[in-house]
């Protein structure tokens, strides 16, 4: 990602929920890099936090761990080692020399589950022969690669003694390497339900809003019949599947206007306009689809210019190695108002911000500057929000009153440079067959707010042209 965050990664998130049969928050208290490595700072960050989950990252691209529900902090003063009763602690694997391969070893002598000490670290097992141990007792610097050399001796530590290691050896888990990369320790907490919501939530009629939108018209006097509304964003983001839940709800069924679902490379080759009815009318705005933004591949810095400056003709077949030119077939040498974009909407999957690579960062910036440089707002559609808690995705009405929905918010604003209130977490259509009101009403709110923005942008159209007449 675009820099560290403190949010785990999602994939094992959800496997520490599944782990532990719940939902949970994981709220990072220990990050080596930055903390460092010692017995002191690890007693400073961790005493007193309760349930803690400690993960190390070694050179071999191995992620293994211990999960205890009991406190880190000594009961008793000096060094004296006290053995701490844990039932629901456990040992892990998430990835084997960079492959994903999740295991759990579930304590089978919960009277030795961890050991407790000024002088020690996070110790799974008995002080003497551990199951596991990922920080040791002393202080380690970085070596001259940035890596932390914990230099265990490996013949006393005894796997499988006080956790069940199902026949798995210590070098299965982590290659004998206890070389690390990084090390961190997440301080575990059941989700907090906020009493109020995080922002105003607005329970008004469905119908209503719905309609409203289904009687837009652009600001008048700039030429503008359809305002246009461009979609950005990388592979399987939910781009063309927002397209297909607006395209629903206004046809008051389910539809497929956009080719959606599973692909290495974007499935969206051409420039789209798609233009949205509902049972009698053609609406007054168009959501147009680009190729999704990828590593290799993608839409080119010149066809996003072209398409921002209204140059672009619709089902335009984008060409990743060759950008379009005014030699191109349907090339619009001179666009009007009327043909270009007037707000750019950020399509985010909100289950892999934690994990969005630089290359894909560095190209919404490349928008975003050119979309500025142009007058264009810009929004973040949020897409997959339930999918962040458990509680949400059982009731999504429970959205706005989500503290991980609102911590992901913040943090995919502050990302991307924009308010949190430009950011609009939407719940695509997906699995469903049936409408359901409440998806819509996320969904048409996200909208409203984009057309709200397109006004702003004729609005200051026409105050340009107003001076420049004057």
């Amino acid at each position: 990602m675009a820099g560290k965050t403190e949010e785990l990664e999602k994939r094992f998130r959800d496997q520490f929920c599944k782990w532990m049969g719940r939902s949970v928050d994981f709220k990072l208290v220990y990050r080596a890099s930055t903390d460092g490595m010692s017995p002191a700072i690890f007693h400073q960050k961790c005493d007193n936090k309760g349930a803690t989950v400690v993960i190390g990252y070694n050179t071999d691209g191995c992620v293994f761990g211990g999960y205890t529900s009991v406190d880190w902090r000594p009961r008793t003063l000096g060094d004296q080692v006290e053995p701490r009763h844990d039932e629901k602690a456990f040992l892990f694997s998430l990835k084997y020399m960079n492959e994903y391969c999740p295991r759990i070893f579930p304590v089978k002598n919960p009277g030795l589950a961890i050991v407790t000490c000024t002088t020690y670290t996070a110790v799974f097992g008995s002080a003497c022969a551990p199951d596991m141990r990922i920080l040791p007792s002393s202080v380690v610097n970085k070596d001259t690669n940035g890596n932390f050399a914990a230099n265990f001796n490996v013949g006393l530590f005894k796997f499988g003694t006080i956790y069940d290691n199902g026949g798995v050896t210590m070098q299965q888990v982590t290659n004998n390497n206890f070389v690390f990369k990084e090390v961190e320790i997440y301080q575990v907490n059941d989700p907090v339900s906020l009493d109020k919501p995080w922002r105003e939530d607005n329970k008004g009629n469905t119908a209503t809003l719905k309609k409203m939108i289904e009687d837009y018209c652009p600001v008048e006097g700039t030429g503008v019949k359809q305002s246009r509304i461009l979609l950005v964003g990388s592979v399987g983001a939910g781009k063309s599947s927002f397209v297909n839940t607006m395209n629903s709800i206004f046809r008051g069924h389910m539809t497929c206007r956009a080719s959606t679902g599973s692909a290495e490379n974007s499935l969206t080759t051409k420039f789209r306009c798609h233009q949205l009815r509902n049972d009698s009318n053609v609406l007054k705005f168009r959501l147009c689809d680009t190729r999704g933004l990828e590593d290799t591949h993608g839409i080119d810095p010149g066809d996003l210019t072209a398409v921002l400056d209204g140059q672009v003709p619709d089902l335009y077949t984008f060409n990743p190695f060759s950008p379009i030119t005014p030699d191109s077939p349907g090339y619009i040498k001179t666009p009007t108002v009327n043909d270009k974009i007037h707000c750019v909407a950020f399509v985010i999957d909100s289950t892999s911000v934690d994990v969005m690579n630089e290359s894909i960062f560095s190209k919404f910036k490349l928008v975003q500057k050119l979309a500025n440089q142009r007058g264009i707002p810009q929004v973040i559609v949020l897409t997959k929000v339930d999918q962040i808690e458990l509680d949400v995705e059982e009731d999504l009405t429970r959205l706005l009153y989500s503290s991980r929905v609102a911590y992901v918010v913040d943090q995919v604003a502050q990302l991307i440079g924009l308010p949190r209130g430009h950011v609009l977490p939407v719940k695509n259509y997906e699995k469903e067959t049936e409408l359901n009101e409440t998806v819509d009403r996320f969904a048409l709110l996200s909208l409203q707010q984009m057309l709200r923005f397109a006004d702003d942008y004729m609005h200051e159209f026409l105050d340009v042209l107003n001076t420049r007449d004057q």
